[in-house]
């Protein structure tokens, strides 16, 4: 030992060598091996001897980061600030797609548009998400022709089609406000999100929504 309390380790070849001082824990190895299994079932198979080759698992439990950030979890989304007073003052929409069933017209894409005033929904069907802008104008006419009412405030999500150059211009020359949700957070455009389960559930099968709600299915 040195006068620094350090104790050298002398080589003897004249190569050079890169070393590094690494604790192997076979607990935490076996734990990831087992895709991250809990200590007491690793010493389960271990006294059943379910397993060939598995070491005596020791009970002090080693901090394993990635259970850590898996076992995460996002806080509650609040509801929605403020809610329409007037038809077309808020609209939800969102594009679903590709789907398993095609339309009667062959057509596995639909976007949807919800009014949040009223909560009335229109369908139509795609062939492909571009065609989303002039779909959206047709909407934006019939709906305003319609109802009296002029689209004021549009929520979609950050998908490209509703991002584009067009169409942020249009809704700019006709005065519409965009409302874009954060990416990865399609719980910021719920009412269009869950009207998509309502059509397309996950189970894959038809599902037909109570009558209170009424739908104009284009396509």
């Amino acid at each position: 030992m040195t006068a620094n309390k350090v104790f050298p380790l002398l080589m003897t070849s004249k190569e050079n060598f890169a070393l590094e001082a690494e604790k192997v824990d076979g607990s935490l190895l076996w734990h990831l091996r087992y895709g991250h299994l809990n200590q007491r079932s690793l010493q389960l198979l271990h006294q059943k001897n379910m397993v060939v080759g598995l070491p005596s698992i020791h009970s002090e439990k080693e901090i394993c980061e990635d259970c850590i950030f898996g076992k995460f979890h996002r806080l509650p989304f609040s509801q929605s600030s403020w809610r329409a007073k007037a038809p077309l003052e808020l609209v939800h929409a969102d594009i679903c797609g590709p789907t398993r069933t095609p339309s009667f017209n062959n057509k596995r894409y639909f976007i949807l548009f919800v009014d949040d005033f009223s909560r009335m929904m229109w369908v139509y069907f795609l062939e492909q998400k571009s065609e989303a802008f002039s779909i959206f104008k047709q909407f934006k006419a019939f709906g305003e022709n319609q109802s009296g009412h002029n689209l004021k405030v549009l929520r979609t999500d950050r998908g490209g089609e509703f991002i584009s150059n067009e169409f942020s211009e249009y809704c700019k020359s006709n005065g519409i406000k965009r409302e874009l949700t954060a990416r990865y957070t399609p719980q910021q455009n719920g009412v269009a999100e869950r009207r998509n389960r309502t059509i397309v559930p996950r189970d894959g099968k038809k599902h037909v929504e109570s009558k209170e709600s009424a739908k104009y299915i284009l396509g």
